[in-house]
C-alpha cells in the first residue's frame, strides 16, 4: 500500500491477510528483525499514484516538506491535484504509523529463550502469549487509524481550512484530515512553486490550529 519492498514486512491494512497466530508471530518477528537492522527513519515520505506530489512527515507527524512535480498538470491535472496531495499525505502518515508500530513491537518482543529441557513452568509461554496479544493490539490500532483516514467516523465537528489563495481546502472531522480538495479555476493560475507553497501553508495552518500545538511550540 505504501510502496513495494523486497524484504518481509507487515501489511497494515486488511489484517486477515496475516493469518493465524503462528503466521502473525513469524511475520512480526521477521518485520521486527528487519526494522532492528536499520536505523529508524527521521522522516517519512509518501507519493501519490500519479507521482505529482511527494510529501515528507517528521516523526512528530508535522509536514516537513511538500514537492510538486513540474509535470503535475498532465499527471494529476488541476481538478485532481487536491486528491494527489491528500494521497501523498496518507501514504507518508502510513509509513510513520508503521514505524511506530514496529518500534512498539520491538520493545514488547520477549527475550529469546536459551535451549533447555522441557520444564513444568509456563512462564515463557505466558511471555509469548502476552507479546502476541500486544502484537495484535498494535496491528489493529494501526489498521483502525488507516481506516479512519479513508472512512472517517461521524463526529460532531466538521470544518475546513483553506490555503492562502483558496486553491486547496483541507476537510476535517474532529482533528483528523478526511480530504483535500482543489479549486480548479484558482489552481489553473498557479505555477509549480506557487502550488507547492499553497500546500505547505495549508498544512502549516492546520498544524498551528491543532489542540496542543501552541503549547508544544512555546
Amino acid at each position: 500500500m505504501f510502496g513495494d519492498r523486497a524484504n518481509v514486512r507487515l501489511s497494515m491494512a486488511h489484517l486477515d491477510f496475516l493469518g493465524d497466530d503462528e503466521t502473525l508471530r513469524t511475520n512480526a518477528a521477521h518485520a521486527v528483525d528487519e526494522f532492528a537492522s536499520r536505523s529508524a527513519p527521521r522522516l517519512h515520505s509518501g507519493q501519490d499514484r500519479t507521482a505529482s506530489v511527494r510529501l515528507v512527515l517528521a516523526r512528530s507527524g508535522q509536514v516537513d516538506d511538500v514537492t510538486i512535480s513540474r509535470d503535475w498538470r498532465r499527471q494529476a491535472g488541476v481538478t485532481r491535484i487536491g486528491n494527489a496531495v491528500y494521497e501523498a499525505y496518507t501514504r507518508a502518515l502510513g509509513s510513520l504509523l508503521e514505524t511506530t508500530a514496529l518500534e512498539e513491537l520491538q520493545r514488547d518482543q520477549p527475550p529469546t529463550q536459551p535451549a533447555q529441557p522441557p520444564a513444568t513452568s509456563t512462564e515463557p509461554e505466558l511471555d509469548q502469549a502476552l507479546w502476541l496479544q500486544r502484537t495484535w493490539g498494535a496491528l489493529h490500532h494501526i489498521d483502525a487509524e488507516l481506516a479512519r483516514l479513508t472512512h472517517a467516523p461521524e463526529q460532531p465537528e466538521q470544518r475546513t481550512i483553506s490555503s492562502p489563495h483558496g486553491c486547496l481546502t483541507l476537510h476535517l472531522r474532529g482533528t483528523g484530515i478526511t480530504a483535500i480538495t482543489a479549486d480548479a479555476a484558482r489552481v489553473a493560475r498557479m505555477d509549480t512553486e506557487q502550488l507547492r507553497l499553497e500546500a505547505r501553508s495549508l498544512f502549516r495552518t492546520y498544524e498551528l490550529a491543532r489542540p496542543g500545538e501552541t503549547e508544544a511550540r512555546s
